[in-house]
C-alpha cells in the first residue's frame, strides 16, 4: 500500500484525491497539509479522508510513514518542498508547472537522482487517447514527415481570475499564460517532435492591468527542415485549443494534414460563480479522431 501525503490543499488537491481514492486497493492518503490548516481539515470533511492535518510540511515528513507526497502548491514553492521530500526519501508528484525556474528544475533532478526517488511533473495530457493516437501516427512514418506544426493554446482568464493572491506576479507564479496554461500543449509538442534547434518569441500583457506577467505569447520554434508555432493565450474567448501537423510523405508529392480535433472549453457554473477560488473548465463534445486529408480526400485513423 502506498502511503500519501499531500501538500497543498487547494482546488487541484481536489483532483489527487480522487485519482488516489480511484485506486483504493494500492494508494492510501495518510495527510493533507496547508498553511491555513482550516482549508485542509474542510479539504479532509469534504472527501470523507480518515488522515492526519497538517499545517507544515517539514513536521509530516520527520515523522515518517509516508511513500508519496503530491506537491499541490503555488509554484514559488514546487522546488523547495520537493527536495525536502526527496531528501527525506519520499517519491514527489508535483503540479505543473515543475518550478519557477530552470534552476530550480535543474536543484529537482539532482535531489531525485542523490536520493534514488522518482520525480514525476503532471503532464497527463499525454496519456489521453487522442494524444497517444497521433503520437502512434507520427512515429509509425504513416503520415510522412513533419514540415509545420501548429499549435492553439487559447483560453480565457477575466481580471478576477489574478484576485488570487500569488497569480499574476513574476515571484509567486513564476510566468503566464506560457508557464501556466500553455504547459501542456508545449509538453505535447515537444513528446511528439522532440526538442527544437531553436526559439524565437514574443510576449505581451495586453488585457490585465491587475498582472505583472504575459497574457499573451507567440512562439516560433525551428526544426531540421521544419517549423513549428505556439500561441499562448488567456484573452482569447472560445478557448478553441488545437494542435495541427502538416505533413509530407516521402517520395510523394502529396501533403497532409494530422490534426486533433479543436476543442472548445467553457467556463463551468462553479468559476463562474466563484472565479478567484476555482479554475474548473468542462470541454465541449468533440470527435476524438484524427484525420490525414490530401487531395480532397480524408481517411480518419
Amino acid at each position: 500500500m502506498i502511503r500519501v501525503a499531500i501538500i497543498g490543499s487547494g482546488a487541484i488537491s481536489s483532483s489527487h484525491i480522487e485519482a488516489y481514492q480511484s485506486f483504493g486497493e494500492r494508494c492510501e492518503i495518510v495527510a493533507l497539509c496547508d498553511l491555513r490548516r482550516d482549508i485542509a481539515e474542510r479539504k479532509r470533511q469534504r472527501h470523507r479522508l480518515d488522515c492526519a492535518v497538517s499545517d507544515d510540511y517539514r513536521e509530516l515528513l520527520a515523522r515518517g510513514g509516508i511513500d508519496l507526497v503530491s506537491v499541490c502548491t503555488p509554484p514559488y514553492t514546487h522546488a523547495q518542498i520537493a527536495i525536502d521530500a526527496l531528501n527525506a526519501g519520499v517519491h514527489v508528484i508535483v503540479e505543473k508547472p515543475m518550478a519557477s525556474s530552470l534552476a530550480e528544475c535543474d536543484r529537482m533532478n539532482a535531489a531525485a537522482d542523490a536520493a534514488g526517488r522518482i520525480l514525476s511533473v503532471i503532464s497527463q495530457n499525454r496519456f489521453g487517447n487522442e494524444i497517444t493516437k497521433l503520437k502512434h501516427v507520427l512515429d509509425s512514418g504513416l503520415a510522412g514527415r513533419i514540415v509545420h506544426a501548429q499549435v492553439d493554446s487559447f483560453w480565457w482568464r477575466g481580471y478576477v481570475y489574478y484576485d488570487l493572491w500569488w497569480r499574476g506576479t513574476w515571484d509567486k507564479e513564476g510566468g503566464g499564460c506560457t508557464l501556466n496554461h500553455a504547459v501542456h500543449h508545449i509538453d505535447m509538442l515537444q513528446w511528439l517532435m522532440g526538442m527544437p534547434d531553436k526559439v524565437t518569441a514574443a510576449m505581451s500583457n495586453t488585457a490585465h492591468d491587475n498582472a505583472e506577467v504575459e497574457d499573451l505569447s507567440i512562439a516560433i520554434l525551428s526544426y531540421p527542415r521544419a517549423l513549428a508555432q505556439i500561441t499562448s493565450s488567456v484573452v482569447h474567448h472560445g478557448q478553441e485549443q488545437q494542435l495541427i501537423f502538416k505533413v509530407r510523405r516521402p517520395g510523394s508529392p502529396c501533403r497532409g494534414r494530422l490534426r486533433l480535433p479543436r476543442r472548445r472549453r467553457t467556463a463551468s457554473r462553479k468559476r463562474t460563480e466563484n472565479w478567484s477560488n476555482s479554475c474548473s473548465v468542462r470541454p465541449m463534445r468533440c470527435s476524438p479522431c484524427l484525420m490525414w486529408v490530401t487531395k480532397g480526400r480524408s481517411t480518419t485513423y
